[in-house]
């Protein structure tokens, strides 16, 4: 896939099965932001076994008044694992909402967003994490020559739709990809 700009914001990074950390086997992250100063995402099929949405509010004070069964918390990264990140439809503004044109994604930080959403009125859609992925200047374009990612443009129906267990074979098979004929290794020929 051809990238109009050269960078990543708004597209999948897909570990590919080189990958030798095992924080992000088969992990599909979300790249929010990717230029000359860096590269942030966060993981979108790691969902967090040590809190769930109501801890969430009960530890920022927020009365949950809307359906909450709804909302599932997600490993976002290894970094500021206590910052949150929602990853939503374009239907919220916020005072930080970040819009991704041509996706209908949104990517708000701050509290407002998890109010809205534990009283009903948030966007339709949204993926809640805890941290983000981070890659300092070059690195992750470094990685990506060492074949350890593989990129697709971001589809909100894998992120929204697809149980968190299938998004990264799916998002595999988006590609045109068989698993089978991705090599593990890398080298220089």
């Amino acid at each position: 896939m051809e990238l109009t700009t050269g960078y990543l914001t708004g597209h999948f990074l897909l570990a590919a099965p080189s990958i030798a950390d095992n924080r992000f086997e088969k992990a599909v992250i979300y790249i929010f932001k990717h230029d000359y100063s860096g590269a942030s995402g966060i993981v979108i099929n790691s969902v967090s076994n040590h809190i769930n949405f109501l801890e969430l509010c009960n530890q920022l004070n927020i009365s949950a008044t809307g359906d909450i069964s709804k909302h599932t918390l997600y490993d976002g990264g290894p970094v500021e694992s206590n910052r949150g990140y929602v990853l939503h439809t374009n239907d919220f503004k916020g005072r930080d909402t970040q819009n991704f044109p041509d996706t209908g994604l949104a990517l708000t930080t701050t509290i407002d967003v998890i109010r809205h959403l534990a009283n009903g009125t948030g966007p339709k859609n949204a993926l809640i994490s805890l941290g983000y992925a981070g890659w300092a200047p070059g690195q992750l374009d470094a990685e990506m020559q060492k074949h350890g990612w593989l990129y697709c443009k971001a589809d909100k129906d894998i992120i929204f739709n697809v149980p968190h267990m299938m998004r990264w074979q799916t998002a595999i098979n988006k590609m045109g990809l068989n698993v089978g004929m991705i090599v593990d290794y890398s080298g220089r020929a």
